[in-house]
């Protein structure tokens, strides 16, 4: 297993849409870059390698967003039913990524540690290792089911799509609600739970998973959200990564059979993630204060709704023939 990012390899173009392109093509775009990525880091996974399978869960996780962002345009139901079987798809690789986050977490963190607690949590790192290869064990029988074949063709050939309308019509339209979902979250976390800050972490990673799908229709106040909102999905996942890891910790720590050492340096490392979660957590509201501005806002809006504008006028100049 190599935890480390792959040097030298290729990565291909990212998604630049149209605002003339129909909303049924630029659908279809989406989901073959994905499955690009997919088709592309699918041996490494099945190898074993750390890098691959994260970027698995990174094109299921785009392939859903994708789905759910263009779901006004399609067919009723069609989004909900490819969105599950991608759901039964990322069961898989997520098992094996969480596993695979948790021992780097124990890698990097745990170098805070004294060089005896350190060692002490060496039998832990044994039966995470262990567990990973079970894990790896059913991502490879997974990729192997005819089911995951049949739900990756259904995607390279989605129908029911409507292709009478041209993405620059209904940017605006598809953006909005994700927007909203992530205000509507944002402003509620004056002293919540990891659950809402988790809620809220999935709610930023779809609205910029949506708005770098619609980049080519923006402007630079586009760009600047986006960068907002890596930072803010940045800080809400290492928090939800160091809640995640404490509480898988005390679970292996009650379940597994560990020596009394490994137990103590373990409730060492919990202390350290402890540290890591609530420094990210005081660093949240002012992140939130810089996205949560109207101004910026109404100009990422106004950059996406600005191609409806132009369609209208020019359907207006050919109707008129001034």
């Amino acid at each position: 297993m190599s935890g480390g990012r792959h040097r030298g390899r290729a990565r291909p173009q990212g998604l630049l849409l149209s605002p003339n392109d129909p909303a049924g093509e630029a659908l279809a775009s989406a989901l073959r870059l994905q499955l690009r990525v997919f088709a592309r880091e699918e041996a490494g996974a099945r190898a074993g390698e750390a890098e691959p399978v994260h970027q698995l869960r990174v094109a299921t996780r785009r392939l859903r967003a994708a789905l759910r962002l263009f779901e006004p345009v399609l067919a009723a139901g069609t989004a909900r039913r490819a969105s599950q079987e991608l759901a039964w798809l990322a069961g898989s690789i997520g098992a094996v990524r969480d596993l695979d986050v948790l021992l780097m977490a124990i890698a990097s963190r745990g170098r805070r540690l004294d060089p005896v607690e350190r060692d002490a949590l060496a039998p832990l790192v044994t039966v995470l290792r262990e567990r990973r290869a079970l894990a790896h064990d059913g991502l490879v029988r997974t990729l192997e089911e005819p089911r995951c074949r049949r739900v990756l063709a259904r995607l390279a050939s989605l129908g029911g799509v409507r292709q009478d309308v041209s993405l620059g019509r209904i940017a605006r339209d598809l953006a909005t609600p994700h927007l909203r979902a992530v205000l509507r979250a944002g402003r509620r976390l004056d002293d919540a739970s990891p659950e809402a800050f988790h809620r809220l972490r999935v709610r930023v990673k779809r609205l910029r998973y949506a708005l770098e799908t619609l980049r080519g229709l923006g402007g630079d106040r586009l760009v600047r959200m986006l960068r907002l909102l890596e930072r803010l999905q940045d800080t809400l996942g290492a928090h939800q990564d160091a809640v995640t890891q404490i509480a898988r910790l005390r679970e292996l720590a009650e379940t597994a059979s560990l020596p009394p050492a490994t137990l103590l340096a373990m409730g060492a490392l919990i202390r350290v993630l402890g540290r890591r979660a609530r420094r990210r957590r005081r660093r949240f509201p002012a992140l939130w204060r810089r996205f949560d501005r109207a101004s910026l806002r109404r100009g990422v809006l106004e950059e996406l709704a600005r191609h409806k504008r132009a369609a209208r006028v020019l359907r207006l100049v050919r109707a008129t023939g001034t």
